[in-house]
């Protein structure tokens, strides 16, 4: 079933856009649907000590979550489909903000509520 997709994919769609956009559009959806609070975790995360990564947990499993996102963009098997198959990675990157310091928890929550209103106010959508 595979290779007739691919085969339908570049006889299609592919002429519009190449696998070079879905790259880049894949990972800004996943980018907006996560939110900042998720994004500035995972910065953070990454800057952690290389011993931090198997004593801690949490940024194990969030770094899992994001190779496995990194991984399904590269294949290009995923082409505009983070709405169905990435969502369940980036759920598993939530976790990832309790890296965040204290005294800003509260301003990365508000942050994530503004994106996610300004995304649904603003974005049209056909679901």
């Amino acid at each position: 079933g595979y290779h007739l997709v691919v085969e339908r994919y570049y006889q299609g769609v592919a002429l519009v856009r190449p696998y070079s956009y879905w790259v880049w559009a894949d990972l800004a959806a996943v980018t907006v649907a996560l939110g900042p609070a998720v994004v500035a975790a995972v910065r953070r995360g990454l800057g952690s000590p290389r011993r931090a990564l198997l004593t801690d947990p949490v940024l194990l499993l969030g770094l899992a979550a994001l190779a496995a996102i990194l991984f399904a963009d590269v294949s290009g098997l995923s082409k505009a489909e983070t709405e169905r198959i990435w969502l369940p990675f980036g759920a598993w990157l939530l976790p990832m903000t309790a890296l965040l310091p204290r005294p800003g928890r509260r301003w990365w929550l508000a942050a994530q509520a503004a994106t996610a209103l300004a995304v649904n106010h603003l974005l049209l959508t056909g679901w």
